[in-house]
């Protein structure tokens, strides 16, 4: 069984080395995670105590039709400031002196934020197919990767998704092949 974390592990790290230090630094760091998300973490000289998490997300205005806005807020509503840099559509400020007693529990929260915002066209197909009605709900596609895509539709009766990739590497279509073969197997024994 392949197991994939739904996380970034590397800005849960991150992000729990800057919550948990004793003496606040200025911090610049950039990470990048498979998909092309970019994650800015920073603090400035000025006011060491005030840590910023800039995040570009390519597909991010395609997402925002489908509710991103409002899981942000419903996640992270307390830490969301406006942007400053163009090139981030999302920033989250924490202040290292007020935060919650279970440090490493909020750094696994945020670590979470490009599953929360990828999540939107899920839930809004959940949504369509719980109210029960006729008929298919909107195609909802987002372009997660260049010539990639994820493609949601709710129906009365279920909810069809479609992750469109593209293998360039051989390597990779083994891997492909392997993972599929995974969903089989799991539908065999359901």
């Amino acid at each position: 069984m392949i197991l994939l974390e739904p996380n970034s592990f590397v800005l849960e790290e991150t992000l729990l080395a800057r919550f948990v230090s004793e003496k606040p630094e200025i911090v610049d760091i950039t990470l990048v995670d498979f998909d092309n998300v970019v994650y800015k973490v920073q603090t400035s000289a000025e006011q060491r105590t005030l840590l910023n998490l800039s995040v570009e997300i390519k597909y991010y205005n395609e997402v925002l039709a489908y509710g991103a806005e409002d899981i942000l807020k419903r996640e992270y509503g307390a830490y969301l400031v406006p942007t400053v840099n163009p090139q981030y559509q999302i920033t989250l400020q924490f202040n290292l002196e007020q935060l919650p007693a279970d440090k490493a529990a909020l750094a696994k929260h945020v670590s979470m934020l490009k599953r929360n915002v990828l999540s939107s066209s899920f839930l809004r197909a959940f949504e369509f197919w719980e109210s029960q009605q006729e008929g298919a709900g909107p195609l909802m596609a987002t372009h997660y990767r260049d010539s990639e895509a994820i493609y949601v539709q709710a129906q009365h009766d279920r909810v069809t998704v479609i992750f469109s990739t593209l293998f360039k590497e051989e390597v990779d279509r083994v891997l492909g092949k392997v993972f599929l073969q995974e969903f089989v197997d799991a539908r065999r024994q359901a």
